[in-house]
């Protein structure tokens, strides 16, 4: 089913993310040629169905990994049209939107944000942009309250064990401060969420 045109009438139909995923993969070879002939109308076929179809589709089935990977390709794809088609910007701005959200899927909320920041950057009041970048930066505060936590209670676990073999701690401060900081971070990652 290699043809422009049933392609076109097969992803233009509403499936499901693993029947655009399976399409996609069986006529790889079909897209990569018409991607490294470099005319623009192949590119401009091509790009919409690899974004929309396939890398969001993975995206969307949880397989993030290797979303990042066929956009890291749609990235240099991309070049081809740049300059050439009017579709350029709207693509770069997908692909980027896109990478983001893996980013932040796979709880690299830093990286995430910087294609965030990107985004905003032409379109500071795009809202789906200014939510994923604050529930990044949301994310990231959670996640280093919830190390701390984790490193408290285990220095906490090891002064207990330490005073099971007989070497006791004396001061309360030192006994306890592991306890003190892990419910710390934890009350406050707790009311955090609720806040926020």
């Amino acid at each position: 089913m290699n043809t422009k045109s049933k392609l076109k009438t097969f992803f233009d139909s509403e499936k499901e993310n693993a029947q655009y995923i399976e399409m996609y993969e069986e006529n790889l070879d079909f897209f990569n040629n018409l991607l490294e002939n470099g005319h623009k109308e192949d590119v401009e076929f091509v790009i919409p169905i690899k974004m929309y179809k396939y890398a969001d589709p993975l995206n969307k089935t949880g397989d993030y990994h290797k979303s990042l990977v066929i956009l890291s390709e749609i990235e240099n794809d991309l070049e081809k049209m740049r300059g050439q088609s009017k579709w350029y910007n709207q693509y770069y701005d997908g692909m980027i939107f896109l990478k983001g959200v893996c980013l932040g899927r796979l709880k690299k909320y830093s990286a995430s944000n910087k294609e965030f920041e990107m985004l905003l950057k032409k379109k500071p009041d795009n809202k789906v942009f200014k939510n994923w970048y604050k529930s990044n930066k949301k994310n990231q505060r959670l996640d280093l309250l919830d190390k701390i936590s984790i490193i408290a209670i285990i220095f906490y676990l090891i002064v207990l064990f330490a005073g099971y073999l007989g070497h006791k701690i004396d001061s309360l401060f030192i006994r306890d401060i592991g306890l003190v900081i892990s419910l710390l971070a934890f009350v406050t990652s707790y009311i955090w969420q609720k806040i926020t």
